[in-house]
């Protein structure tokens, strides 16, 4: 079955995946929540695809984050079928479920063997904004603004948002933007360090599509270990075992054929095309 709010388009190595719901400010509803994550297993898990981009459709946003609006039909449909409490609710194991099920996006997005990139082209707010620092780059518009907004509803927070911002902006700044959710512009997220780069509006296509083919010209098999590395690294894993794990690493990769070429091309200041093997 073909989703129409979660679009995927291929282009050589590089997939891109698009929120689709233009007139909801590509909103999370619960078809878009529940559709996600399986389209995002599938590229994780496909060879051919070796890098990962993640946007919004339209120029007005890159998600305005859960769907307030479907939040209660949400419940109701996830619980359909099912015992209810005793408020005549969802019984709320089921609707925990629920949640966790559409969060593996953002564990898809953090943890799959190969470069993510969000490319954020207008707000981008609440889980949309977790899902976009779940990712290993971003790239904003010029125009893009951006904001928590969890506390404005009275909402605590999901997708790992509170997690992934603690460990790129530290906890007094992640904090400051939790609990008082202003929204701010794309200039203020590039000097906190929130995303990597802002260009103009009218090139963010075309500086994201490039960037995304440097990424998947990369070589996927240095990139696997690479970011098995640094995530691990994120979690806090002792230096001792780092560096055990770097040396595995390193020689495994220094046996692929892709390093092979790789110091071959760089030797004969040649470029090289990395095959994944």
């Amino acid at each position: 079955m073909t989703s129409k709010t979660v679009l995927v388009e291929r282009d050589g190595g590089v997939a891109t995946v698009t929120l689709n719901r233009p007139e909801k400010m590509n909103a999370l509803d619960p078809e878009l929540m529940s559709e996600l994550p399986g389209r995002l297993r599938e590229l994780a898990w496909d060879p051919e695809v070796r890098c990962v981009v993640l946007t919004g459709a339209g120029e007005r946003a890159f998600s305005a984050g859960g769907d307030i609006s479907q939040m209660g039909s949400a419940a109701s449909a996830a619980a359909a079928g099912r015992p209810k409490g005793a408020d005549g609710l969802p019984l709320l194991e089921d609707t925990i479920d629920t949640l966790r099920r559409s969060q593996e996006a953002s564990l898809l997005l953090h943890e799959m063997g190969k470069p993510t990139l969000a490319v954020i082209n207008g707000a981008c707010a609440g889980a949309s904004l977790s899902m976009a620092l779940a990712c290993d780059l971003r790239i904003a518009a010029d125009h893009a603004v951006f904001t928590t907004a969890f506390a404005a509803i009275g909402f605590s927070g999901d997708f790992g948002g509170s997690y992934f911002m603690t460990k790129i902006l530290g906890t007094a700044k992640t904090r400051e933007l939790y609990f008082l959710p202003e929204r701010f512009p794309a200039d203020e997220a590039l000097r906190i360090g929130l995303v990597s780069r802002v260009v103009p509006k009218e090139k963010l296509r075309d500086e994201a599509r490039a960037l995304a083919r440097r990424l998947a010209e990369g070589p996927p098999i240095a990139y696997r270990y690479m970011k098995r590395n640094l995530n691990l690294a994120e979690r806090g894993i002792d230096l001792r075992s780092a560096i055990d794990l770097e040396a595995e690493a390193m020689m495994r990769t220094g046996r692929s054929e892709d390093f092979m070429n790789g110091a071959l091309a760089f030797l004969a200041k040649k470029p090289v095309t990395f095959k994944g093997r």
